[in-house]
């Protein structure tokens, strides 16, 4: 007849995978891609929070002992943090962008109350001139690679100067325009890692110091292979006559 020994431990159950941590995965991946699209990036931050919290409870109970999956909790929490960090960088970026424009419009308020109304109004400039706050070149546009929805798009590119006194972009400055038969044509947004060549997202939003030089890319949806008019503005201008202009066949 055999005893069992008075020391001896019940086996060990296997521990379970924690659902914190798959959850807090599953949010750090989704609100780290959504964390470079304007505006649905708010989203990725609630997300990002949310995924960070679960990771660090699933962290915590792996340490424990009472789940497994460390390495999945650690990711995820990564993941969630990075995705709240780069969204708070963009969301900045687009302010100072947005407070630039006010000031450049101030600026040109000023300068236009002092000037003639008969030396304010100019023809439009073809393919290159000057605005009031920069100096642009329509310097292409060309039949590109299809956006995320599978649509012909057209990749225009912009050479520009800041004429201003103070840090600005793109963006911040000119109003920039493509059209086809009359109709306005909308910005392309290209899926990530299936961008065309020479284009650059950023470059919309990047700032030039005053009296340097930048370039732009900005992809536009086709409509049919008409040709392609493209026009810049200034961003805030009381002078709507003052504009670069020039028509592109694809």
């Amino acid at each position: 007849m055999t005893t069992e020994p008075k020391n001896a431990r019940p086996p060990q159950q296997p521990t379970k995978m924690s659902v914190c941590g798959i959850i807090g995965l599953v949010l750090g991946v989704l609100s780290i891609v959504l964390s470079f699209i304007p505006i649905v990036n708010n989203a990725a931050a609630v997300l990002g929070v949310v995924g960070a919290v679960l990771g660090i409870i699933a962290i915590v109970g792996t340490f424990r002992g009472k789940k497994s999956g460390k390495a999945i909790a650690i990711v995820g929490t990564v993941l969630s943090v990075l995705a709240v960090i780069i969204t708070l960088s963009l969301q900045a970026s687009f302010s100072k962008a947005i407070d630039d424009a006010t000031g450049s419009s101030s600026a040109s308020t000023s300068a236009s109350s002092g000037s003639n109304t008969a030396d304010a109004k100019q023809s439009k400039q073809d393919k290159e001139g000057d605005l009031d706050n920069m100096h642009v070149s329509i310097v292409s546009a060309v039949k590109s690679d299809n956006d995320f929805e599978g649509k012909p798009t057209v990749l225009v590119t912009y050479e520009w100067k800041n004429n201003t006194d103070k840090n600005s972009s793109f963006m911040a400055l000119a109003n920039a325009q493509a059209f086809q038969n009359g109709q306005e044509l909308d910005t392309a947004t290209y899926g990530i890692g299936t961008e065309p060549a020479g284009y650059d997202a950023n470059s919309l939003v990047a700032d030039v110091q005053p009296g340097a030089s930048g370039k732009t890319t900005i992809g536009y949806v086709l409509k049919d292979d008409s040709p392609v008019t493209v026009d810049v503005t200034d961003l805030f201008s009381l002078n709507d006559d003052k504009m670069v202009e020039h028509k592109f066949d694809l």
